[in-house]
C-alpha cells in the first residue's frame, strides 16, 4: 500500500504492466484519430480474442486489464462500433465481466482460483484487497483474557501468510516459447501510451 519506497517491486511491476495494458488496448481503439467505426469494432474483437486466450492459460491479471478497458466508459460509449461487434463476442465479453463480478466478495473470482492448478496468474487486486482488510481490521497486538498485558496478534499474522502462500501457490512458470520481438513490441508500444498520457496530463489535459 505504500506510495514510495515499497520493496514489493515485482507486485509494483504486475501493476505497472497492467495500467499500461488498459492503456494501450483503450489507445488501440480510439488513438491515432482512427474514427471509423468498423476498424474500431474490428480492433475490439481482436481485444476480446486475446482475454480469451488469457481466460485458457489462467492468466487472470491480464484478462482483468482488457476486460476493463474494454467496459471504460471511453470505449463502451461508441454505440455504432459495438453494433458492429458479432453478439457472440459481446456475451463472451460479459462472460469475463461475471468472471470480475464484486457481487459475495468476488465470489465467481475465488472459486474459480480455488480449483485452478497451477500454472496461473491471480487477479493480484483481490489478495492486495484481502490484505488491506485484515492490516486495516486487526491489530497487531492484543489483550490476554482478564489480563491487561499485551502480546503478539498471532492470529493476524497467520491470515497475513496465508493469503500470500496462496498467490505463491501459482506461482510455477508457464511452459511457453518467448517471442523476443513481439515481447519488446508490446513494452515499446506500452511505453509510447504512457508518455502520451503522461504528457497530456502534465499539459493539464484530462485523459
Amino acid at each position: 500500500q505504500k506510495k514510495s519506497g515499497s520493496t514489493a517491486i515485482n507486485v509494483r511491476a504486475m501493476w505497472t504492466l497492467s495500467n499500461g495494458l488498459v492503456d494501450l488496448v483503450k489507445e488501440s481503439i480510439l488513438g491515432r484519430g482512427e474514427s471509423d467505426p468498423k476498424k474500431r469494432a474490428l480492433v475490439i474483437k481482436h481485444w476480446i480474442k486475446i482475454a480469451m486466450e488469457c481466460q485458457k492459460l489462467n492468466n487472470y491479471n491480464c484478462l482483468f486489464a482488457i476486460e476493463s478497458a474494454l467496459f471504460d466508459s471511453s470505449i463502451s460509449r461508441l454505440k455504432k462500433t459495438w453494433d458492429l461487434v458479432s453478439e457472440k463476442r459481446k456475451q463472451q465479453l460479459q462472460e469475463f465481466q461475471m468472471i470480475f463480478d464484486t457481487a459475495n466478495n468476488k465470489r465467481n473470482l475465488r472459486d474459480r482460483l480455488a480449483g485452478h492448478v497451477p500454472p496461473c496468474m491471480p487477479f493480484m487486486g483481490l489478495y492486495q484487497g484481502d490484505l488491506h482488510f485484515y492490516h486495516i481490521g486487526n491489530p497487531e497486538t492484543r489483550k490476554l483474557p482478564n489480563s491487561d498485558k499485551e502480546v503478539v496478534n498471532f492470529a493476524k499474522h497467520l491470515k497475513t501468510a496465508g493469503i500470500i502462500s496462496e498467490v505463491q501457490r501459482f506461482q510455477i512458470p508457464y511452459r511457453l516459447q518467448e517471442i523476443p520481438d513481439l515481447q519488446a513490441w508490446i513494452q515499446t508500444q506500452i511505453t509510447r501510451v504512457r508518455a502520451v498520457n503522461d504528457g497530456m496530463n502534465e499539459a493539464g489535459i484530462k485523459v
